[in-house]
């Protein structure tokens, strides 16, 4: 309305009269003040996506699996759908042997098929093992994924220092509490090593010691400490290429013939400073997991058409030489590969690991369930069924009679698959589809929230640093009631096969330094930040950013989407039968007592 002028009637012109005019007034606005409020500032996309990351505590993991195993046993069943479905062996004498005796009485020879050890069993529709008539189950096929194996998610807990662990070598044997270190025996008889006589102790594991450091020893005979006292160490190995992890050295000052005797064992604890033991003396325990999902929580797929590089094994099998005349194709070996994932958030805010930080590593645990029955047919001193068994790396070479070691006998508690409890984790009979006068086991699935046992480890105050000193190993054997491999220990300790249950999915970084400080003068002090009584003052490491890498590409930097991080891995699960792996090698003893081959020496050297 700037533009308006008003002018009186008469001033307009000579005849013109005075009259009342209204001029309307629109509510209009063309203009607006502007307010420098939040709108006025620019949006950084990078770095609101950054702490969106940062602070998130949500994972949904996957991983890939490639499946080894080599199918080593044959056996003989009079099982009737099971003995109709192995991958015959002798199969051309058998099938003459039945035209001269009752078919009933001849056992049938072979492996069991791939299928009993797949993570996806694809023996949905086999007559007469699978489904009617006379089978062995009826396959469901949504448990495909869940008949042989179960997956679960879980993390690092806490520690137990109580466990018992046992070590065999040859017709002596180690017995110890983890809490009081690494076993070793002694070797003092005329040793040296760069012309000074030395004592020498010799680890079934790798002692983590470095020279100049200390050991604090204690020597046993029997249940009584016959020796105890630290020690320097001198110098690392006996000579042998690869043993300087294996075997450590005290420098011989003249001890008498009683202190450090040859063949006598004990256990020692590592200390890197031995004016500062309560900082700098190790920690040792077994790691326990607990587990973040239950069965229903994971989906398990083939990977596509990958294959490992192996391939597979398959044969037909004429009817002219089975022993129901059906023709089919065997499958020994297979080689597919397979996708995990979750259906199920997982939230680590409020979790700790076992040494009361923040979750630094999520692990993938694989257990053994054998729903069809074949394995668990061994008894224990009550004459209870017995579950999966475990144990750890030096318990997995051979005796020297070529059997599994006294730790796997069925009657050996120390060795069974426990729970938070220490108790063996129950099993279940299987009622098959078919009546029959045959007992068929398996282990009951876990749940959120159950606490299985891990690695033997240790730890180091002032290092804060966790060192794994031997992974844990699970081993089920074959039911030989049902399935009868012929090879056993007075039937109490059978061959079989074992797995690795945990795989580690790192979420979260420790820095490779370490921060100290005094809670008064430094801000930010974490509050899983260790306080050393000597010094003073706090110590600790930093744990990295989401996306960060330092020059040593230590850190993590998976996919962010939705506000969930998706951290993925890829494993290799090997399914190991008993007396093949490298380190139980019964012809080399090197490999038998150190885990550790011999190199193979050409006439020169």
């Amino acid at each position: 309305m700037d533009d308006i002028r008003i002018v009186l009637g008469s001033l307009r012109y000579k005849t013109s009269t005075n009259t009342d005019l209204s001029i309307p007034t629109p509510l209009v606005q063309n203009t607006k003040i502007l307010q420098e409020f939040d709108r006025s500032i620019d949006v950084n996309l990078v770095q609101l996506f950054d702490d969106e990351r940062q602070k998130s505590t949500t994972f949904r993991p996957t991983c890939k699996f490639q499946l080894l195993y080599n199918n080593t046993y044959t056996g003989t069943t009079n099982y009737v759908p099971l003995e109709n479905n192995l991958y015959y062996i002798n199969e051309t004498q058998l099938t003459l042997l039945q035209c001269n005796a009752k078919p009933e009485d001849v056992m049938w020879q072979g492996f069991p098929q791939y299928h009993e050890f797949d993570f996806i069993r694809s023996d949905y529709n086999v007559s007469g093992y699978t489904q009617p008539p006379l089978n062995h189950i009826n396959f469901v096929s949504k448990s495909a994924s869940t008949y042989n194996w179960n997956f679960f998610m879980s993390y690092p807990y806490r520690n137990s220092y109580n466990k018992v662990l046992q070590y065999y070598s040859g017709s002596t044997s180690i017995k110890w509490v983890v809490s009081d270190g690494i076993p070793f025996f002694i070797k003092s008889n005329d040793t040296f090593i760069n012309g000074s006589r030395v004592i020498q102790f010799v680890c079934p594991v790798k002692h983590g010691l470095s020279v100049s450091e200390f050991a604090k020893i204690k020597i046993y005979v029997g249940a009584t400490v016959k020796t105890e006292g630290t020690f320097q160490v001198f110098e690392l190995g006996n000579g042998m290429p690869g043993m300087d992890e294996y075997v450590f050295n005290i420098y011989d000052i003249g001890y008498s013939a009683t202190t450090f005797v040859n063949g006598y064992n004990g256990t020692f604890k590592r200390i890197i400073n031995n004016e500062n033991p309560t900082d700098t003396t190790s920690k040792y325990y077994v790691l326990q997991h607990k587990l973040l999902t239950n069965v229903n929580d994971y989906v398990l797929v083939n990977a596509g058409f990958e294959q490992n590089i192996f391939g597979g094994k398959k044969k037909f099998e004429s009817p002219a030489y089975t022993p129901n005349r059906v023709k089919r194709v065997s499958i020994k070996e297979g080689a597919q590969s397979y996708t995990l994932s979750f259906n199920k958030d997982i939230n680590v805010n409020e979790l700790r690991d076992n040494q009361k930080r923040p979750i630094s590593d999520l692990y993938v645990t694989t257990v053994w369930k054998g729903y069809f029955g074949l394995t668990f047919g061994s008894k224990n001193s009550q004459g209870q069924y017995v579950g999966l068994k475990q144990g750890y790396e030096f318990n997995l070479p051979l005796s020297s009679i070529g059997f599994p070691s006294s730790w796997w006998e069925s009657t050996n508690t120390l060795s069974n698959f426990v729970d938070g409890n220490n108790q063996p984790y129950p099993l279940n009979t299987l009622i098959p589809a078919t009546p029959t006068s045959y007992v068929f086991n398996y282990m009951e699935s876990l749940k959120e929230g159950d606490i299985v046992d891990g690695g033997f480890y240790e730890w180091n105050d002032y290092e804060q640093k966790e060192r794994l000193i031997s992974d844990i190993s699970h081993k089920f054997t074959f039911n030989s009631n049902v399935f009868d491999i012929s090879i056993t220990d007075n039937n109490n300790n059978q061959m079989g096969y074992y797995y690795k249950p945990h795989n580690k999915m790192k979420i979260r970084t420790f820095s490779d330094y370490i921060e100290s400080g005094d809670i008064n003068t430094i801000n930010n002090v974490p509050d899983y930040a260790y306080f050393s009584t000597t010094y003073g003052s706090f110590i600790w490491r930093d744990i990295y950013t989401y996306g960060f890498k330092d020059s040593n590409k230590n850190g993590v930097d998976y996919p962010f989407l939705n506000g969930k991080h998706y951290p993925y891995e890829n494993f290799i699960f090997r399914i190991i039968p008993e007396g093949t792996n490298y380190i139980e090698s019964s012809l080399n003893k090197y490999a038998t007592l150190y885990g550790a081959a011999q190199p193979i020496n050409d006439d020169c050297e």
